[in-house]
């Protein structure tokens, strides 16, 4: 998982590494990003900026701004599944699995219209994830967990203060500053038991 988009010199430093998904705020929310990423396999979760968003149709069905389909009478279909080695998503009608009657049916089957939506014909609004579902909230709450981190390095411990210029300089500071953070997660969780459970090692370095 990465939260910063991978550049070409990432993938040929380091051609072991298997990119599974790119975690990125709306400012990144560009189709080029999000076709780059499928092209390397990469799972997109991206926030959409509103203002590049709108409805359109696709295979002549309205499709929202969520990337759900939405039927003739003007409501959203039930998403029923994804085939994830094609990423391939399968809706259905609304009436149909609600079992209520709809006055203006658009399939004779008892079983309901069916559409599908596929990621590699608009990875932006059909992403491998569905972008309103728990999973998707789950993943991007990560993006804001290293956002925090990154302001306390550069905020809180001063990393933009620096007066250094070499690579080695900021190097050195920057994992001082890494240490820190650790120091400070070990002692928040140990604070939940009192400070019992934290090593006699670590308490002499905290000084506690």
């Amino acid at each position: 998982m990465i939260t910063q988009t991978p550049s070409q010199d990432d993938y040929l430093a380091y051609p072991e590494w298997k990119i599974g998904e790119s975690i990125l705020d709306s400012a990144f929310d560009a189709y080029p990003i999000y076709e780059m990423l499928e092209h390397d396999d990469v799972s997109a979760i991206i926030d959409l900026n509103p203002r590049g968003s709108k409805q359109f149709i696709y295979n002549e069905m309205d499709i929202n701004l969520d990337g759900v389909p939405v039927c003739p009478i003007g409501r959203e279909m039930v998403n029923w599944g994804v085939d994830k080695k094609r990423y391939r998503r399968k809706w259905r009608c609304p009436a149909a699995v609600g079992k209520w009657e709809c006055q203006n049916p658009c399939s004779d089957s008892s079983y309901g219209r069916t559409f599908y939506t596929s990621t590699k014909d608009n990875p932006r609004l059909f992403s491998r994830i569905k972008r309103d579902s728990k999973e998707w909230y789950k993943r991007y709450s990560l993006r804001t967990g290293a956002e925090r981190c990154i302001k306390r390095q550069k905020i809180d411990y001063d990393l933009e203060g620096s007066n250094g210029r070499s690579s080695r300089h900021w190097n050195i500071r920057t994992y001082i500053i890494a240490m820190c953070q650790h120091a400070d997660a070990w002692v928040k969780e140990a604070s939940k038991t009192q400070f019992k459970e934290l090593h006699v090692k670590a308490k002499m370095i905290l000084a506690i």
